[in-house]
């Protein structure tokens, strides 16, 4: 699979304001764009007639048959331990979350005609390859240790934070030599943009060039969806104990779960 034909989109969800962001690589060319949430404003941002052999989302997905109080497996394992200061996501089930669930899942609905018809890994939307991004985390994996120290961005500068600090530590470069994708456009694109939701659009670009060519890491399980990353031989090592310890961790806390379960059940009876 080539790198033609992708798509990116920051979800974004205000009613007022152009919080959605969208790149594409389309027959050789490059765009970002920053637009609103309803599809009418949307569409004119996205290459007409162009049917997307990946296309990632940066927003929970989760299957349709999901209940919308679902605590998901790929986001518990992201907010614990190193991650929880450096790149956790939002948990969708509650609050805030839920609201950006819900916009993930229109978001997905607005462009399943756009999407090809042949599923994609881990994919959770029936018959389509549409994926989940999570740039926040896509950037942080890819960061040395040495890169979160005190001077770290408060929560709502984070991702920009974490974005600069990937321009100037190479980690782009580094990534599109891994996925060989030998275009010097991109990588310039990618270091020029300064735009906070162009940037993220972008973020979900490279989400989808990895998928495309199946070097993504795909992290979650089929009843919550997954969170796709960037290719596991790029991560820090800080991020690779991190993640190991928390799947550990989530491994120990099921038994406790259902033994609790298992407690409580006659005193419900």
């Amino acid at each position: 699979m080539s790198f033609d034909r992708l798509l990116g989109i920051d979800v974004g969800f205000s009613k007022s304001r152009p919080t959605t962001g969208i790149a594409w690589s389309v027959a050789g060319e490059l765009g970002a764009a920053k637009t609103h949430t309803d599809w009418e404003r949307r569409q004119q941002k996205i290459p007409p007639a162009t049917i997307f052999s990946v296309i990632a989302i940066d927003g929970p997905l989760t299957p349709p048959d999901a209940p919308d109080d679902l605590a998901r497996l790929c986001e518990r394992l992201f907010i614990r331990g190193a991650f929880q200061t450096r790149c956790k996501p939002v948990l969708s089930h509650h609050g805030y979350g839920r609201a950006l669930r819900k916009a993930a899942a229109e978001t997905a609905a607005q462009v399943t005609h756009l999407a090809a018809a042949t599923p994609i890994g881990q994919a959770v939307i029936p018959s389509t390859a549409i994926i989940e991004a999570f740039p926040n985390a896509f950037l942080g994996v890819l960061l040395g240790d040495e890169r979160f120290g005190t001077s770290q961005a408060a929560k709502r500068k984070k991702f920009d934070w974490l974005y600069d600090h990937a321009v100037e530590s190479g980690v782009f470069a580094k990534l599109l030599e891994f996925i060989g994708w030998s275009d010097d456009r991109v990588l310039q694109r990618l270091t020029d943009e300064r735009d906070h939701e162009r940037r993220a659009a972008w973020i979900c670009l490279m989400t989808a060039a990895c998928a495309a060519v199946g070097k993504a890491e795909a992290i979650g399980d089929e009843a919550g969806g997954w969170i796709w990353l960037p290719p596991a031989e790029l991560w820090a090592d800080w991020a690779r104990r991190a993640l190991a310890e928390n799947r550990a961790a989530q491994m120990c806390s099921r038994p406790l779960a259902r033994a609790a379960r298992q407690t409580r059940a006659p005193l419900m009876s």
